[in-house]
């Protein structure tokens, strides 16, 4: 195994979410799921974004900042006959986002008594204010979404228009986990984004959505290539692609995907297609690797063999007395705390996304 991939693996163990936090993410979004469905005429409830999709990051110094879990609803359109744009009235989102804000209220205070809601431009906000030890504070963000009447998809809120707009998140989720494609190219395309997300997120301003990324991933990520080999080609291709256009919804439902400043975009996937190149020329010089990579992820990549980096670093100057750090660079508990298991008030129900 060459210097890269060493490099590359570690990085990835220290953006990795504590399974823990996994485990606590889920369960809100589930119980969100749970409350969400007993609403007035809503078919199904659906599991979305980057936890569903096996991508999701939570940086070792950074567990308080947060892993999001994002759920949808989907609205009957016979028992919501004023709402959306297929309907007479073209109703817009906001009065039954403000409903089902309530709703849930109603629902989710008896297991969660801090809860907190907040209508954003696509979804509802909900915030638990119950950290866990490591201090991840999973928060979750629903959409209700509306069917559409004749073509594939949903309507989903666009509250700073007071309209909707078209998508399909449950097939960008079934495309990315999709049985279909062998295990091994689920994983490596897995593997490819999150390392691509930390990257993409080094700046304060990122030059692309998340969701850019994953589109990326499953244009670009091929059977039989390595993680590396596999980043290399969404960051090269990427560019080349979006030199020439927008990104396609996977899902051919929305309009392409925003960039807000196209050009700074390519330049930042050219930059880390061409540093990382550099590392794999020199796969067997673990100093040219780090020098090549540590601009990618300043945090994550020390300068030398054997030290910590800064997100370690950091991770073990901020941990509390109860706290150790695993060499993989996870917070956990020394004296083996675990969850507190809380009854579901609403029938909690188990769910595999």
């Amino acid at each position: 195994m060459g210097f890269t991939r060493q490099v590359l693996d570690d990085v990835r163990a220290q953006i990795a979410p504590e399974d823990g936090a996994l485990k606590e993410a889920r369960e809100r979004r589930d119980a969100t799921r749970d409350a969400a469905e007993t609403f007035r005429g809503v078919r199904h409830s659906f599991g979305s974004g980057s936890l569903a999709h096996g991508t999701a990051n939570c940086p070792v110094h950074q567990r308080d900042k947060g892993l999001d879990a994002d759920a949808g609803v989907v609205l009957d359109r016979r028992s919501h006959p004023t709402l959306g744009p297929d309907s007479a009235a073209k109703g817009g989102p906001t009065p039954v986002l403000e409903d089902m804000r309530e709703h849930l209220r109603t629902e989710l205070r008896a297991s969660y008594p801090k809860v907190t809601f907040r209508i954003t431009k696509r979804a509802i906000l909900i915030t638990f204010d119950e950290p866990l030890p490591g201090g991840e504070d999973p928060t979750v963000d629903l959409v209700v979404g509306l069917e559409r009447a004749n073509k594939p998809g949903l309507w989903i809120p666009n509250t700073q228009a007071e309209g909707w707009d078209p998508s399909d998140p449950e097939e960008h989720t079934r495309l990315l986990t999709t049985r279909s494609d062998p295990k091994a190219l689920r994983v490596t395309r897995a593997h490819a984004i999150r390392l691509a997300k930390a990257e993409n997120k080094r700046t304060a301003t990122p030059p692309l959505c998340s969701f850019n990324l994953e589109a990326f991933g499953l244009m670009f990520v091929e059977e039989g290539m390595d993680d590396a080999v596999a980043l290399h080609a969404m960051w090269e291709r990427g560019a080349r692609d979006l030199q020439r256009r927008l990104t396609p919804d996977p899902a051919g439902v929305s309009k392409p995907i925003k960039v807000a400043d196209r050009a700074r975009a390519i330049d930042r996937l050219h930059y880390a297609a061409g540093r990382l190149a550099a590392a794999l020329e020199h796969d067997d010089d673990e100093a040219q690797v780090r020098s090549a990579l540590r601009p990618l992820w300043p945090d994550f990549i020390a300068e030398r063999p054997g030290e910590a980096s800064k997100a370690r670093t950091a991770a073990a100057l901020r941990r509390r007395s109860n706290l150790g750090i695993t060499g993989a660079g996870l917070l956990t508990t020394t004296g083996g705390t675990t969850l507190d298991k809380r009854p579901r008030s609403f029938g909690h129900r188990q769910r595999t996304l």
